[in-house]
């Protein structure tokens, strides 16, 4: 039984943990360029996790059974759309790794170039004192700064009030606070509706009290000025800025889903697991300050390698699919390409995993269900206090929108998701988010968790 063979793997776990802990390593070097377009990141870790999957006996390509078709337009999300197999198409030994891809593609805001900030005179570290927001266009020049009339925090004439022609070569100064209280902005998108009609704007500072960590979810457009999050040393008493920041929206980034498969025992099965990860990073802010992205999600995408690896050797009696997602951090891009696009029926899944952010230190696991997965987060909460290891604090949030599984849950795919939370998520979405600063304390009773958990639900 392969639960048996779970409860005596701890003399084995070692070799188990090597290769998560190796991966996750190897996909946070810098030759990985945040596993991002630039340089071709993407493509180098792809080409890194098929070599890892492709090594281990069973485990083969869920190729696709006929042509992909464009999905409909998520809501306030990219358009996406089917695209051949794009940078893949000048590798020598493409053949090897095309077969495990599903291509698709969509446009995407990019900032590779020049990126800094002084204020009145004084030099401003990005990913520090501020971050720009991921839709910003290209700026170059100074800037008078001038904070928001407290009467402009309003629905009703906000949009006029900035067009009005008094900011048009100034930087507007906006409390992020008051922003969020008096235009009550779309949960999903708090930018695109009031921001992308300012053109006769300068700039925008939103500025609160923590920094705002760097994202790529909104980089499907640009807003005609640009946007940067300001921490609160940034000075309400501020009188100019000099901005100069590069941005290039490409019409066209190709991007590519990684898709295997294990067949289980029971040739008869037509239900299986699906375990997901995203191998995507936010790659550069500029063209120095790298994103590692160790956690996030390094950590998850090793815990399906690793998964794998196992399940090779311990047939469960349903087969397993194994999804590795890119353009998770452009707005869940790839999950929901795949869902309009199934290598294998949704309904056939048993249950789903989804592995994002796992290398840290706390007893906390985050999770989220869908509507449907009750059941899977009761065999969890059952597993957890069995005894074997000291339990998670499993705590469930709300479904949104923050990962891959989300994608699935609009589809009634029973899902989970699993965040460890610790003292290493100070560091998300930052540089600072590297090997050094990810923990696999926690890895033993995970990855023993989902090992029983696939034996045990519903067998």
């Amino acid at each position: 039984m392969l639960l048996a063979a779970a409860l005596t793997l701890f003399g084995c776990t070692p070799d188990y943990k090597a290769l998560y802990d190796g991966v996750v390593e190897e996909l946070s070097q810098e030759r990985y360029q945040g596993r991002s377009v630039r340089g071709d990141g993407d493509i180098l870790a792809a080409r890194y996790l098929i070599d890892q999957l492709s090594a281990i006996e069973g485990v083969v390509p869920c190729e696709a059974a006929g042509p992909e078709e464009t999905v409909a337009r998520p809501y306030l999300k990219s358009v996406v759309e089917p695209s051949d197999a794009g940078r893949w198409n000048v590798l020598e030994d493409r053949e090897k790794y095309l077969p495990w891809l599903q291509h698709f593609q969509f446009p995407m805001n990019v900032m590779h170039g020049a990126m800094s900030l002084s204020v009145d005179g004084v030099d401003y570290a990005p990913t520090f004192d501020y971050t720009v927001k991921e839709f910003s266009p290209a700026c170059h020049g100074f800037f008078k700064v001038s904070i928001l009339d407290e009467e402009a925090y309003r629905p009703e004439g906000f949009i006029e009030h900035l067009n009005s022609g008094l900011y048009r070569d100034q930087f507007v100064l906006i409390d992020w606070n008051r922003y969020l209280e008096a235009l009550q902005p779309d949960p999903f998108d708090k930018y695109q509706p009031w921001l992308t009609q300012l053109d006769q704007v300068g700039g925008i500072l939103l500025r609160k009290e923590a920094q705002f960590p760097y994202f790529k979810a909104r980089s499907w457009y640009q807003t005609p000025c640009p946007v940067l999050f300001v921490n609160e040393s940034f000075p309400t008493d501020a009188r100019e800025i000099e901005l100069h920041l590069d941005a290039e929206m490409l019409p066209v980034r190709d991007a590519h889903n990684i898709v295997a498969w294990l067949p289980g025992t029971d040739a008869k099965s037509d239900t299986y697991y699906t375990f997901i990860a995203h191998y995507d990073h936010l790659g550069f802010m500029g063209d120095e300050f790298l994103f590692p992205g160790a956690n996030d999600n390094a950590s998850g995408a090793a815990m399906l390698v690793t998964l794998a690896k196992y399940f090779s050797k311990h047939r469960p009696r349903h087969g397993v699919q194994f999804i590795l997602f890119d353009a998770e951090e452009e707005n869940l891009l790839g999950a929901f390409f795949y869902c309009e696009n199934p290598r294998k029926p949704l309904e056939g899944v048993r249950y789903l995993v989804n592995l994002d952010m796992i290398a840290d230190d706390g007893d906390r696991l985050s999770t989220e269900i869908s509507e449907t997965g009750a059941a899977g987060l009761a065999q969890f909460r059952a597993l957890n206090e069995d005894g074997q290891f000291p339990p998670f604090d499993i705590a469930l949030q709300p479904l949104s929108d923050n990962s891959d599984h989300y994608a699935f849950a609009q589809k009634q795919v029973p899902c989970i998701y699993f965040e460890v939370s610790g003292s290493m998520l100070e560091h998300y979405h930052t540089p600072r988010d590297t090997f050094a600063h990810t923990s696999d304390v926690n890895f033993d009773r995970l990855f023993h968790r989902l090992i029983q958990f696939v034996e045990t639900y519903e067998n």
